[in-house]
């Protein structure tokens, strides 16, 4: 089953086209990374996936009952809210109940403990803390994570590696981090030129993968401008002629 597909996906901003015509698919139990250049696109596919942007041309679609939880760069909070009220807003009371025991254990392992703090008063690393424990506490199907690994200390790491490899859902996310990613991802999408190319496997074999794209990628261009060469060289004979 497919938790969530991307088609024909276009992003326009005033200076730059970041998507081009991108198609993208996450299936239930899949961990994928977005990879790409610093302002390649990565966060902006990552919006344009939860909801949070809308695409200019092409369609996203969640497929029905999937419940998506996004964790952004930069979350924004209200400051009279406590930090267990933040992880819990929105939930209705089932969920609330479900979730309150997780959200406390997560916190702290995340180093939050003053549950009754106001959000207000946290540090910028601890509002991102108390972020990822909102997303990763309530109950969902599909997990979107911009740099999830921000401001955690090694400890914390370990522990957000062990906790997403037993994910039983659909996990997307970006991360400059190269070892925990090389640990829990199995499949790798680049944003490239407006462009999306996706490739099976863990880092290594991206890098495999992307060097055999391009050398096939150049290949083609010498072909075509060997085909171009002919040409002129053809229709020159043939005007001297």
């Amino acid at each position: 089953m497919n938790a969530v597909e991307m088609r024909g996906i276009v992003k326009q901003y005033p200076l730059v086209r970041a998507i081009d015509g991108a198609d993208f698919t996450v299936e239930q139990g899949e961990i994928h990374s977005l990879l790409g250049e610093n302002g390649a696109g990565k966060s902006t596919l990552l919006r344009l996936l939860a909801g949070a942007e809308e695409p200019d041309g092409g369609t996203v679609r969640l497929d029905p009952g999937v419940r998506m939880e996004y964790l952004p760069q930069n979350p924004v909070f209200q400051g009279e809210r406590t930090v267990l009220e933040q992880v819990l807003l929105g939930l209705n009371d089932a969920d609330r109940s479900l979730a309150e025991y997780e959200a406390r254990t997560i916190l702290n392992r995340l180093g939050v403990s003053r549950f009754e703090q106001s959000v207000g008063n946290l540090s910028g690393g601890e509002r991102r803390r108390v972020a990822l424990a909102a997303v990763l506490a309530r109950p969902c199907d599909v997990l979107i994570l911009d740099e999830p690994t921000n401001h955690l200390d090694n400890d914390m790491v370990l522990w957000l590696e062990d906790y997403l490899r037993a994910w039983k859902g659909a996990l997307v996310m970006v991360t400059h981090d190269r070892y925990f990613l090389e640990r829990i991802v199995g499949r790798m999408a680049e944003v490239e030129d407006g462009r999306l190319f996706t490739y099976e496997g863990n880092y290594d074999k991206y890098l495999e993968r992307k060097a055999a794209r391009l050398e096939s990628e150049r290949a083609s261009e010498r072909k075509r401008q060997a085909i171009l060469r002919r040409e002129d060289q053809g229709g020159m004979q043939g005007a001297t002629a």
